[in-house]
């Protein structure tokens, strides 16, 4: 009730650790949502509050999905590009979409790519994957730059100011000005105003 009176619209279950609500994306006994966790997923939708399955464990993600229309991924990427345990699979990316939600591409290098070096087109790979599968309407970016320490950005990727060579490398793969647009603010903006 006070986050939503000061504003707040987007809000997760868990971190990647389970707790009261729900189990996270590296859990041992994947459980998916408690009880708790089930009343806090009905009151989000009563207050039209989005909820955000980025670190949620699988069992989470679907009990959540069957609660609530409002899901988008803030930061998260495709298990089909980089098998990590906290990547959205190729289903679960078709469950977000089908409600129209969005999945902002997270920078972290351990969810871009099991390869020892990374960089922005390995970002690209995933923005790809994602506008393959679902359409260019379901994709944007989750950098996650204030979550994360530099030391695991990808190489290429500094700060803010590297999103130009994103911007280059989308245009190389043939989308247009609007496309990119779309992936860079407009997915999210769109989600948002719905």
């Amino acid at each position: 009730e006070k986050l939503y009176n000061r504003g707040i619209r987007v809000m997760s279950v868990t971190w990647n650790d389970d707790n009261s609500l729900g189990c996270g994306a590296l859990t041992k006994n994947d459980t998916g949502l408690t009880m708790l966790g089930k009343e806090y997923i009905k009151t989000l939708n009563e207050k039209n509050i989005v909820v955000d399955v980025s670190h949620a464990s699988q069992k989470t993600f679907y009990d959540i999905i069957d609660l609530s229309q409002n899901v988008i991924a803030t930061h998260s990427c495709s298990k089909h590009i980089c098998n990590h345990p906290r990547n959205l699979t190729d289903d679960q990316i078709k469950k977000i979409a089908r409600l129209g939600g969005v999945i902002g591409i997270c920078f972290y290098k351990g969810f871009l790519s099991e390869n020892e070096e990374v960089s922005s087109d390995d970002i690209i790979k995933h923005i790809m994957h994602i506008i393959e599968l679902v359409g260019i309407d379901y994709v944007g970016l989750g950098s996650d730059f204030d979550g994360m320490e530099k030391e695991f950005y990808p190489k290429d990727i500094k700060n803010v100011n590297d999103m130009k060579m994103i911007i280059e490398k989308l245009n190389k793969e043939g989308l247009n000005d609007k496309q990119i647009e779309q992936i860079t603010g407009e997915n999210f903006f769109r989600y948002i105003k719905h």
